[in-house]
């Protein structure tokens, strides 16, 4: 038996950007963690990481009844508006909000299970999701690193700034459908 599938990995990498919800979250984790610094957002990237494989876990185990599209949002909302105000952030505080973003993240995203065809799938699926959101995170550090000191700080609270509206507006059509 074959232990890598690339067609499940590859419907796990393209699980995340198609999620509005996710990929404004990530974003805003990116752009949050590169005003801080470049050693504070490698060593907080594999914090993330870990965090969206125990929420992967929890998952497994425990569906929410309750809409983690809607946390995430809220999440999206807040760190974006963190962003915006260029608070410089206890590194506790950094630590909760990366934690319970990845956590959120990993309830969120739920591989499909075909019966008989074993707990690979799932593996490779949310190996995809994993590899998707860490590679969205490092793109959009990245840039938004160099960015962090150019016209003091003022391009990354614009864009924290786009960040929010753009979550508020998801949020609001998201309630408004429900």
């Amino acid at each position: 038996m074959n232990l890598f599938s690339t067609t499940w990995f590859f419907e796990g990498v393209w699980h995340p950007p198609q999620t509005p919800s996710q990929v404004i979250l990530v974003v805003a984790i990116a752009v949050l963690l590169a005003q801080q610094s470049w050693f504070i957002s490698i060593k907080n990237l594999s914090v993330f990481i870990l965090s969206l494989i125990i929420g992967f876990i929890i998952n497994h185990f425990y569906t929410p009844t309750w809409s983690v599209e809607l946390m995430l949002l809220i999440f999206a909302l807040t760190i974006s508006l963190l962003v915006t105000l260029r608070l410089t952030l206890i590194t506790a505080i950094l630590f909760l909000l990366l934690i319970s973003s990845g956590i959120a993240l990993g309830l969120d995203s739920r591989p499909i299970m075909i019966p008989g065809f074993g707990n690979s799938i799932a593996v490779n699926w949310l190996l995809g999701a994993t590899a998707s959101m860490s590679a969205l995170f490092i793109v959009a550090n990245l840039p938004t690193y160099f960015l962090r000191n150019l016209i003091n700080g003022v391009v990354l609270r614009v864009i924290g700034s786009w960040i929010a509206t753009s979550a508020l507006f998801v949020l609001v059509l998201a309630v408004a459908k429900s």
